[in-house]
């Protein structure tokens, strides 16, 4: 019998029965789906898929981190129960980081695994009052076995503070979520400022760190300038820069909702 086919990653963990972090077991997981996961060097890619029928086999470079690897397979074992149509796919470690907001297959991909690895019932109780800074998406992932950048966007999205994650490469900003206590009217520049550790970074001036700095280096407002923000930048790639915003003085969260 074929195996069955999953519209979410909800229904395959709940049809698993699925609970506790340690159980999120990928292999298992793909066997499930009818997917063989294997390791073996990969050279100009992170993984690769090809299908074929109701079989597929997902090779992932088994000279990433456990926690790349990990990500790399459930993003290709997304395209494989998203796109069964389509026998074949190869993911560079620039799509894994750099596509999450459009509506493409990669970003779909990336969304499929970010939710399969770091599933919300089981994820935001974990979360909760947590800091966002890197320090807390480390902890986190060493938890749930999970890559800096899938790990930051769920702290973001289901954490209970105030915060928003950006991705930047050498032309600007790739792409950024924001979580669901800060305003729409707070929009990311289209670039970061040059008061940002972000920008030293793209530069090449340092290798990573946090900072409280001026909003206003990172926020598209009019009043940004009266109010700081707390920056954690890393790069997560080649040319890429991953960075954790906070509102740890909810000040100007405040004063919008007053204006309203």
């Amino acid at each position: 019998m074929p195996p069955r086919a999953y519209l979410s990653p909800s229904d395959l963990l709940d049809d698993l029965g699925i609970t506790e972090p340690g159980e999120i077991i990928v292999e298992a997981l793909a066997t499930h789906c009818g997917a063989t996961i294997l390791e073996q060097p990969l050279a100009g890619c992170e993984a690769r898929l090809i299908g074929y029928g109701d079989r597929a086999i997902i090779t992932v470079n088994s000279a990433s981190s456990v926690e790349r690897r990990r990500f790399s397979a459930a993003h290709e074992l997304g395209h494989w129960v998203r796109d069964r149509g389509r026998v074949a796919a190869a993911c560079s470690e620039e799509m894994l980081a750099g596509r999450w907001q459009d509506k493409g297959r990669e970003s779909g991909a990336n969304r499929f695994a970010a939710d399969l690895l770091l599933p919300d019932p089981i994820f935001r109780p974990r979360a909760r009052n947590r800091p966002i800074t890197l320090s807390s998406v480390r902890d986190l992932g060493v938890a749930f076995r999970t890559s800096v950048t899938a790990t930051a966007i769920r702290l973001v999205e289901l954490g209970s503070l105030p915060g928003m994650v950006v991705c930047s490469g050498p032309k600007g900003r790739l792409w950024f979520v924001r979580g669901p206590d800060v305003p729409k009217e707070l929009f990311p520049l289209k670039a970061p400022g040059k008061g940002s550790v972000a920008y030293d970074l793209l530069q090449g001036k340092t290798d990573a760190g946090g900072a409280e700095v001026d909003a206003d280096n990172w926020i598209d407002h009019p009043d940004a300038g009266h109010y700081e923000i707390h920056e954690d930048s890393m790069r997560v790639a080649k040319d890429l820069v991953l960075t954790l915003l906070w509102w740890k003085d909810e000040a100007q969260i405040m004063d919008l909702d007053e204006d309203e």
